[in-house]
């Protein structure tokens, strides 16, 4: 009910790290992809409270005092309910202020002053509408820097009392649900150019040989050579280019972090070993928590031997 589509979050980064570790990079990678997942927690936050109406969160049980009771009264009330803020009526039950704890110890003479005395007057109170979103009732309490607002309904009635602590604890409720990535897709592609050939070639036989001794299962096709797992799931291609030497590396798996596979940190580092002129990685990463929102980190880099330094971007998408 309250998880409709909002629009997407992006986020785009440029980057120039002075390394051309490909270890390194994909290091690098994963900080971004431990930010997207923070600020997807952030961003259900916003999204709840602008959702959830300031009558789905408030206190709806309000005790109300009279401007003309005494402020021993008043003492009398707050040891019994516990509540710090409580809205002032008059004679009529009509909304004339609020009076708080914070009156009572700044201002408050036993046994001399009258609630109305100390209270806040209805003209300076900071009221909001039963209707009014959460999200609107968080930024007028941080902006008058209240702890909580008197809700009213249209013919301006006291419903309730929305404070702080209501707006923390339905952040509490409802981020518990959301944090947990359900799917996660990762697909990286690595680019290869260098004017020797003989390394193109040196790197798919390696890799060949690498992958059948830790158990994979090779398959050459016409355009690719394909890596499978001993479960027969699809894990890497080594796709040819139109000359059938090797053109890039595609490498599909379903975890965050693909540094954590030792066969794939084999692999780079059989990749950096060739020193190639310049390698392209593009690196597309797909989650899907339990709310069914997809974050995405899309990479695109270019690492330079000569220069030893790494260039690109990195693009964080969130789709709520």
């Amino acid at each position: 009910m309250y998880f409709n589509k909002l629009s997407t979050i992006e986020r785009v980064y440029n980057i120039g790290l002075e390394h051309d570790s490909i270890e390194y990079l994909f290091n690098y990678i994963n900080k971004f992809i431990q930010e997207s997942e923070s600020d997807l927690i952030k961003l259900y936050d916003l999204k709840i409270l602008t959702k959830l109406s300031v009558s789905q969160i408030m206190s709806s049980r309000v005790v109300t005092v009279n401007e003309n009771d005494s402020v021993d009264f008043l003492n009398s009330v707050i040891r019994k309910h516990k509540h710090l803020g409580y809205p002032v009526v008059n004679s009529n039950k009509e909304l004339v202020g609020i009076v708080t704890f914070n009156d009572l110890e700044n201002k408050g003479i036993l046994g001399k002053n009258k609630i109305k005395d100390i209270m806040t007057k209805a003209k300076d109170l900071i009221i909001i509408k039963c209707d009014e979103s959460a999200l609107a009732a968080q930024k007028l309490m941080i902006k008058h820097k209240v702890g909580r607002l008197i809700v009213l309904d249209d013919e301006n009635n006291i419903l309730g009392i929305v404070s702080k602590t209501d707006i923390l604890k339905t952040n509490e409720i409802y981020s518990k649900k959301t944090t947990k990535i359900k799917d996660c897709k990762h697909i990286t592609n690595l680019y290869f150019y260098d004017t020797d050939g003989k390394k193109l070639e040196r790197l798919k036989d390696n890799i060949i040989i690498l992958m059948s001794a830790r158990g994979y299962i090779i398959s050459e096709k016409e355009d690719y050579v394909e890596v499978k797992s001993r479960d027969w799931d699809a894990f890497a291609k080594l796709v040819k280019s139109n000359t059938g030497e090797l053109s890039h590396i595609s490498i599909d798996t379903k975890l965050l972090d693909i540094m954590s596979i030792k066969v794939i940190k084999e692999m780079m580092k059989a990749i950096e070993k060739e020193k190639f002129e310049e390698i392209v990685i593009t690196d597309h990463v797909t989650m899907v928590n339990e709310k069914s929102a997809i974050q995405r980190v899309i990479t695109d880099f270019a690492l330079f031997e000569d220069s030893k330094r790494t260039f690109g971007t990195i693009t964080v998408r969130i789709d709520l």
